[in-house]
């Protein structure tokens, strides 16, 4: 009677454990490719929130009559880190009513309130996954210091403050704001619709020519 061969118990563990091992280093690497898209997918997203987010902004202050810094929130917590900017301006019927953005660091959320002199805050549209977000005030005079190109630039600051909703600052200063989203850097410079400034354009131009006068033809004599 022949022998029958077959794998032995010592074999038949090692060849257990190398395909655990193999299962094992599959689902190791399937996690970190789904890791890489994750992040991937999540830096997308924050792109796009964060031009979004900007986008907007800048389309809020050219409706809006000043864009400032708050010294409280609207939740009436200190803004002494910039946590807030709020945007003022008032409608046909010269009624006022302005609008916020105040990031929660504690959730990197950014929340919008609508604002009413008298009447509390009102939270509408939320943007999540923000790491970081800061609003300054500058005078048109610190403008150069933010944009190198007009670093040799003179401007008088001219604030303007309206009594109908007190804190509000306009006139010709700006805000810059800042914010960052999975690794992404965004900044934009704000000031409202009407900022005034003292700069003056100089348009130098080369007049046109005086006509020259000629003389008429004289026609010719025509003999029959």
């Amino acid at each position: 009677m022949d022998r029958q061969s077959g794998f032995t118990l010592i074999e038949a563990m090692i060849g257990a454990a190398i395909g655990v091992i193999v299962v094992w280093g599959l689902l190791v690497f399937a996690g970190r490719v789904l890791g890489w898209a994750n992040a991937a997918n999540q830096r997308v997203n924050a792109v796009a929130n964060a031009d979004r987010l900007i986008e907007r902004m800048s389309s809020d202050a050219v409706s809006a009559l000043a864009v400032y810094v708050p010294a409280t929130d609207a939740l009436g917590t200190s803004n002494g880190d910039g946590h807030e900017v709020d945007f003022f301006t008032e409608d046909g019927a010269h009624r006022i009513y302005g609008w916020a953005y105040t990031f929660s660091a504690a959730t990197g959320t950014l929340t919008r309130y609508a604002l009413n002199p008298g009447a509390a805050a009102t939270a509408g549209d939320t943007l999540d996954d923000l790491d970081s977000f800061s609003a300054s005030a500058l005078t048109v005079g610190q403008l150069g210091s933010y944009d190198p190109l007009f670093a040799a630039a003179s401007a008088p600051d001219v604030p303007f403050t309206f009594s109908a909703m007190p804190g509000v600052v306009g006139g010709n200063r700006l805000v810059a704001v800042q914010l960052t989203a999975s690794g992404v850097n965004r900044s934009v410079l704000l000031a409202g619709a009407d900022a005034p400034t003292a700069f003056t354009v100089v348009v130098t131009y080369t007049a046109s020519p005086a006509p020259v006068a000629t003389a008429t033809p004289i026609p010719p004599t025509l003999y029959p």
